[in-house]
């Protein structure tokens, strides 16, 4: 992409620029669907090496904004940028392709595919690229260790209790080394001190390797642990708090 020299910008073929030192930024981005409006002109910076969390009430927009960002949704209008690449130019293959390479991915339900092991699960990122099988299958290993599920990597998906399958879709996420990890509700089911182990993996492990973490959660302990946050009520920033 094209750079205005001396601007610290980068320029779209739209005309359209970013700052460079965002890792993710959009811009008066709106979201409809049918006749409600999901997200409005909502404008949101996240840095690389932060963890920012969305919060709000269940409908806010929360999870429509982490959409947004990671490129499963265009925006209706507005511009969503990634390293100084604008999402909102890219077709949807584009962006598929950008997830695969860029992204790290989880929600709350750990979705990870039935048919293969535990350890496959996690080496998937991987193996959908073309890298070595063994390189795709000692990284998994690696984040399995740092999980503690190592011991589970034989195993299917359906045999995992809830906390230890929230750990293996961590693992998964983290399995590429991801410039961003999106977590959609990673609280959902979790017992206080799992969650709270979880969180400090997740945390820690982003911020040693360089790894923006966006979180969206309506739970206030997953959201202690970001640097910053954003509410949102419908759709927009919430008003700030007369007690903030």
């Amino acid at each position: 992409m094209p750079h205005t020299p001396g601007t610290g910008f980068a320029v779209a073929e739209d005309g359209t620029r970013n700052p460079d030192n965002d890792v993710l930024r959009t811009q008066d981005v709106t979201v409809t669907r049918g006749p409600a409006t999901i997200l409005r002109r909502l404008s949101v910076s996240i840095r690389a090496d932060e963890t920012f969390a969305v919060t709000g009430p269940p409908g806010s927009g929360k999870s429509a904004l982490i959409a947004v960002l990671s490129g499963v949704l265009a925006p209706d209008a507005g511009q969503v940028w990634f390293n100084s690449r604008p999402l909102h130019t890219l077709g949807e293959r584009a962006r598929a392709q950008l997830r695969r390479t860029h992204f790290g991915m989880m929600d709350g339900r750990a979705r990870l595919m039935p048919e293969l092991t535990v350890l496959e699960n996690v080496a998937l990122p991987l193996l959908l690229e073309p890298s070595a099988r063994d390189t795709a299958f000692a990284a998994a290993r690696h984040w399995m260790g740092r999980l503690d599920v190592l011991d589970q990597a034989d195993r299917r998906p359906h045999e995992l209790p809830t906390a230890l399958l929230r750990r293996a879709a961590v693992a998964r996420a983290l399995v590429a080394r991801p410039d961003v990890v999106f977590a959609d509700e990673p609280a959902l089911g979790l017992e206080a001190s799992e969650l709270d182990h979880l969180m400090r993996i997740l945390v820690t492990a982003s911020r040693s390797h360089g790894i923006a973490l966006v979180l969206a959660t309506d739970d206030p302990k997953v959201a202690a642990h970001a640097d910053r946050h954003l509410e949102l009520r419908d759709g927009r920033p919430a008003p700030a708090r007369a007690d903030a």
